[in-house]
């Protein structure tokens, strides 16, 4: 296999003198905010009266969009294309509906106007369709007439206003059945039914990504088309942004169903885990949530019987996520060393390719050594007990050339020695010699693991000096047979 030479446009950047002062200068404003997140993501929200508590639970969102501004910018930032709200605001604009459904999720539930809570589901869908007008103007410049009703100072308003709507229903369970009482079905079919508003971008990036994936034959600039649909769909906040309500309400859902055990519970909840599960464990949308699906599903977390339920209907990889990349990652880690056994019951295939897959993340973001730890030590034993190489040879087939070849090495050693690997020392034993293994040997593992396209990738990208080069041969062979 060729050497992988340090990428040009990299080299060309670190050249660059005002380099290293902008990319320590970022460093040192994260290494300073990060103690603040942190401590915010282990907020709970547990004591005081209830805005005490939305408040507790809402700070994690600011000090994550302070840190995303800080760092490089943050979309939630961003004013609203009619200016400043003004006041009173326009009717039907954003500010009004969401200052109409603050009013009546706090105020007139405390009331008792029943009335009003069976406005909220055309409210909701009103702050939907806005969002959607909006981005639509951004990401691809169309014109609508709503746009005059998007009179916002900052995205970030919209968020946190539906957040703490969310977080209302959530930690006061009476107006969330209330809610749904009042609405006649609306609400259940509109938090629960109705599909993710990604926009026409990311449906389309979704669609390349697949067929990327899918294909064996695809090619380096295959990727790159996928990408830059993808870069383009990242402008689209509208899920992000409604998923602070919607996040908040699917973990409520699930919660009240804890408590009650009614049957209309029973299938809100059963709604509510099978959304959640989806949303957390897909690659892409969890992209297009971002942390506040994280920051909603802290609940789940921290609570053994719910992380336990989560896990068995196929959500595990998402905490394993939530770690690799997420602001709640110190708290996932430390929720991840303590869990219950129990989480890795009921696995299946698929949930089991989220776990792996991220594992594989997390190896290729922080090195090898990370396998060492007793996170992944431990997923290896509860998996390899349960499922034996399975997991491992279904990880490995996802392994390229740019990416560990953990799984691949894993599931080779442990079937060519027959080694048991019983217990933790055993998984311990073999991680260390996959991190101790020398370069030339990985590289030999990594291109006996790849597919015939992805070796004429690795070829085409790197390039090989040598005369008489035995992969380059082997290549021209097969394509000279096909």
């Amino acid at each position: 296999m060729p050497p992988v030479p340090f990428p040009r446009e990299l080299a060309q950047a670190i050249s660059d003198p005002n380099f290293k002062r902008d990319l320590q200068k970022v460093i040192e404003i994260g290494k300073n905010i990060w103690p603040e997140v942190d401590a915010a993501a282990r907020k709970k929200g547990d004591k005081g009266h209830l805005y005490a508590r939305i408040a507790e639970r809402c700070h994690l969102a600011l000090m994550g969009v302070k840190m995303a501004a800080s760092t490089g910018g943050s979309g939630l930032t961003k004013p609203g294309p009619a200016g400043p709200p003004q006041n009173p605001p326009v009717m039907h604009g954003m500010m009004y509906c969401l200052g109409l459904v603050e009013k009546i999720v706090r105020t007139d539930f405390r009331a008792g106007d029943m009335a009003r809570l069976a406005k909220l589901p055309a409210l909701l869908k009103r702050i939907r369709h806005l969002l959607r007008v909006y981005y639509d103007f951004v990401v691809g410049g169309r014109q609508h007439s709503d746009l005059i009703f998007c009179d916002w100072d900052s995205m970030l308003l919209v968020a946190l206003m539906l957040h703490q709507a969310g977080l209302c229903f959530q930690l006061e369970p009476l107006r969330l059945r209330a809610a749904m009482a009042a609405s006649n079905g609306e609400l259940e079919k509109f938090f629960l039914d109705d599909e993710l508003d990604i926009g026409l971008f990311r449906q389309t990036a979704f669609v390349l990504e697949r067929y990327v994936e899918a294909d064996p034959e695809s090619e380096d600039t295959d990727r790159m088309a996928a990408g830059d649909v993808e870069d383009a769909a990242d402008d689209d906040l509208t899920a992000h942004v409604m998923s602070w309500l919607l996040g908040d309400v699917l973990v409520a859902f699930i919660m009240e169903d804890e408590n009650t055990g009614s049957s209309d519970s029973r299938r809100w909840a059963g709604k509510a885990m099978t959304r959640l599960v989806e949303w957390s464990t897909s690659k892409t949308i969890r992209t297009t949530l971002g942390d506040a699906l994280t920051d909603a599903m802290r609940p789940i977390y921290w609570t053994p019987s719910l992380l336990v339920r989560f896990s068995h209907a196929g959500g595990l990889g998402a905490l394993f996520g939530d770690w690799t990349n997420s602001t709640c990652r110190n708290l996932c880690e430390d929720i991840l060393n303590d869990m219950p056994e129990a989480v890795w019951d009921n696995q299946t295939p698929a949930s089991l390719a989220v776990v792996t897959r991220e594992l594989q993340t997390k190896v290729n973001s922080e090195g090898s050594v990370i396998a060492k730890t007793p996170i992944f030590i431990n997923a290896f034993l509860n998996m390899y007990r349960r499922h034996s190489l399975a997991p491992f040879h279904a990880a490995a087939r996802l392994e390229n050339f740019d990416s560990p070849v953990i799984f691949y090495y894993l599931s080779h050693r442990i079937k060519q020695d027959s080694l048991p690997m019983l217990t933790l020392q055993d998984w311990l034993d073999l991680v260390t010699t996959y991190i101790d293994m020398p370069h030339s040997t990985e590289r030999r593992y990594h291109w006996s693991n790849m597919t015939v396209s992805a070796r004429w990738d690795c070829m085409e990208l790197y390039g090989c000096s040598a005369e008489g080069c035995p992969e380059k041969r082997e290549l021209r062979r097969l394509r000279e047979r096909r």
